[in-house]
Formats: structure tokens, C-alpha cells, sequence
């Protein structure tokens, strides 16, 4: 007699076929809320540079101030806005608000522990200082790893040791 012949090996079925959009979704979701976010950080920061240029202009007709500085006041007040506010978004807001920034309100997101748990501050401020290298490359270093990764983690998450998820009751 001969031995029956090696089962074929499973081919791809709905569970691993399904993955692929699913993950995709997610990581344009993630890319949405990301670009909500840094816009609001940088609407502050020119709302505040412009506010900064309207105040140096009559300073700098009187004389009070020298002329570089209609250059330099709204260059600094913009970094040093934008960075303000994106901490807050960043760290402060997630904090208060059960994980959530305004990008990922809109977005149905939040981010919690791999236990399930609410992150420290100190998880949000990983998350926030390793947004440079998920960022790389206009943030293809982020979307490659939220593919790539198993539970959909950017960097910032793989060392905070957090996940964005789907907040409680949305669908979408």
C-alpha cells in the first residue's frame, strides 16, 4: 500500500484575505488623524506667528525694536506655538481625555495599553518624542509599521507599549 499523499497546504482564506484591507483601513485612518492633528498644531502656530508680525510692525515704525526683528519674531513665535500645541494635542489632551487627541476623535481612535489600561504621561511623551522617526519620510515610517506590525503599532507605540484602537461604539 501507499501512503496517502502530504495534505496541500492551506491557501489564503477569508481570515487572512481580510487582514490586508483591515490593516490598510487602519493605517489610513491613522495617517487622517495624524494630518488632523498636525494641522490644528500648525494653525496655532501661524495664528500666532501673524499675531506676532501685526505687533512688530508698529514697534518696529518707532524704532523700538530693530528692523530683523519683523523677520525673527513670527519665525519663533511659529516653532515655539506649533511645539506648544502639539504637546498639548500630543500629551495633555490624550492624558485628560481617555486617549484621545481632536484627530482621533474625528477618526473613531484611541490609544490604550497593550493591557488594555489608560497610558501614563510618560507613554504619551515616548509616543510624542518618537513621532521624529515614525515621521521620516513625509511618515512612510509609521504606515510601513503599522502594516507590518501585528497589532498595528508605529514605533512610538512598540516602545510606549501602547495600541491605537477603535474607540467603544464606532462602526465606521
Amino acid at each position: 500500500m501507499t501512503a496517502p499523499p502530504d495534505p496541500a497546504p492551506e491557501p489564503a482564506g477569508p481570515r487572512r484575505t481580510a487582514e490586508v484591507p483591515e490593516r490598510l483601513g487602519m493605517a489610513g485612518r491613522r495617517v487622517v488623524q495624524a494630518v488632523l492633528d498636525q494641522a490644528l498644531a500648525v494653525g496655532v502656530g501661524v495664528f500666532a506667528a501673524l499675531a506676532a508680525g501685526l505687533v512688530t510692525i508698529p514697534l518696529l515704525r518707532w524704532g523700538w525694536v530693530p528692523p530683523k526683528l519683523i523677520l525673527w519674531a513670527p519665525a519663533i513665535t511659529f516653532i515655539a506655538v506649533f511645539y506648544a500645541a502639539d504637546i498639548v494635542i500630543q500629551i495633555w489632551i490624550p492624558v485628560r481625555r481617555g486617549g484621545v487627541t481632536p484627530g482621533m476623535l474625528v477618526m473613531g481612535l484611541r490609544v490604550e495599553t497593550l493591557r488594555g489600561g489608560r497610558p501614563s504621561g510618560r507613554a504619551y511623551l515616548v509616543r510624542w518624542v518618537l513621532l521624529t522617526i515614525d515621521g521620516l519620510l513625509l511618515g512612510l515610517v509609521a504606515v510601513v509599521s503599522v502594516v507590518v506590525t501585528r497589532r498595528r503599532q508605529r514605533i512610538g507605540d512598540l516602545v510606549a507599549r501602547t495600541l491605537v484602537v477603535r474607540a467603544e461604539g464606532d462602526r465606521r
